[in-house]
């Protein structure tokens, strides 16, 4: 039997027994450590399937990734040059580039749930061997990160170091009740609330309830309706994976933080999808600026910063599959970004600040910005 990772109540409510005796463990004073990592295995074959073709690509997927990882380890030291990093990096790619484009293909049925996030933490992997930041590695530690199953389909997605730290503690017994189990099961139940709640009454009763032919009015309230769904949906299984975390003494950090009250575009990056925007912000953004300044494409760190928004935001685009509407909605959002860098810095924006109605007026107008790059993401006016 496979289940949908925090897809039905009944998937939350068995994942969430399975995490009593880790609640046990920490209680006795013992580490949780153990019993996550092999935890990890039943929670897998639930999400997987033992015989399936998921199984199998998986299994095949992380064996030649760790080899990658470990080869990579052990040789960057000894060969000068960048040139192994960009194979090692090129070789990560490969299975998610291939997955990705596949379904142009007969063969669409390839991939497994998470290989999106599992990837974020092999390509992290590397390029922190690559900077000179991970000196040793703990094999059992690392096959654990990667495959660590709370955030395996829905993220968030957490950092090398971070999570070692946090594997390592024995946490003090009230500190855990009072911060840990508690809440995480608070957790547990707002992503109840906002999945099987929220996000379920306004997919059944307004999404659902449009007229197939797509006019302009229909369009509009799919857009509204589209965006709270998307938010109340993610965030839920945000919270899922938060509070399965926590129980089990890992403290992942936060996906969303009220993005709809964001004032600009700028702000709501910093709100919404947070570890993913961060993870691109660290990985892609900021090496494109480094980069591109160090070796003189751009004379100005502001337009190396625009440049960065850009590619950055396309490449989310293109991260989420490769269809046209992805790769608009990336260049929309990278767009927003530049005019709100623009915006930021302009007299218009210092007086505007200045005025009582800034706060209202800003999030009204953010949220419709928002909205917009949600319907572009949803492909809903290319489903005709």
């Amino acid at each position: 039997m496979v289940f949908s990772q925090y897809g039905s109540i009944f998937s939350v409510f068995l994942f969430t027994l399975l995490l009593i005796p880790a609640v046990i463990l920490n209680l006795c004073g013992k580490r949780i450590k153990y019993y996550g990592m092999l935890l990890n295995i039943p929670m897998l074959i639930f999400l997987l399937g033992l015989h399936s073709l998921q199984m199998l690509q998986f299994l095949v997927f992380i064996v030649c990734e760790l080899i990658l990882i470990y080869g990579y380890y052990f040789l960057h030291k000894r060969v000068k040059g960048n040139g192994l990093y960009y194979f090692a990096m090129a070789a990560s790619m490969l299975p998610i580039f291939v997955i990705k484009l596949c379904v142009y293909t007969p063969y669409d049925m390839l991939g497994f749930v998470g290989i999106s996030y599992i990837s974020f933490r092999i390509w992290q992997l590397i390029i922190e061997i690559h900077d000179g930041h991970i000196e040793k590695f703990d094999f059992l530690s690392t096959v654990y990160f990667i495959t660590f199953f709370p955030t395996l389909s829905s993220g968030p997605i957490d950092r090398y170091h971070r999570f070692l730290a946090d594997l390592g503690n024995v946490v003090p017994k009230k500190e855990y009740v009072e911060k840990y189990l508690i809440f995480g099961l608070m957790r547990i139940g707002k992503g109840m609330l906002y999945k099987f709640g929220l996000a379920f009454i306004i997919n059944q009763y307004i999404i659902r309830a449009l007229p197939e032919v797509h006019t302009v009015w229909s369009t509009v309230i799919y857009m509204y309706a589209y965006t709270l769904y998307l938010f109340f949906d993610f965030a839920g299984y945000s919270h899922f994976a938060i509070g399965t975390s926590y129980i089990l003494g890992i403290k992942v950090g936060e996906n969303f933080n009220k993005p709809f009250l964001a004032h600009n575009m700028k702000e709501f990056w910093e709100r919404w999808h947070m570890s993913l925007s961060q993870w691109f912000g660290d990985y892609i953004y900021k090496r494109f600026v480094l980069n591109t300044l160090r070796k003189k494409i751009f004379k100005s760190r502001k337009t190396a910063s625009r440049w960065g928004n850009m590619v950055t935001m396309l490449v989310m685009g293109i991260w989420h599959g490769p269809y046209l509407f992805y790769i608009l909605y990336g260049l929309y959002e990278g767009g927003a970004l530049v005019v709100t860098d623009i915006y930021l810095k302009s007299k218009v924006y210092r007086k505007f600040k200045q005025m009582k109605c800034y706060d209202v007026v800003s999030r009204i107008v953010c949220f419709q910005v928002i909205a917009f790059g949600m319907l572009l993401f949803s492909g809903y006016m290319f489903a005709f």
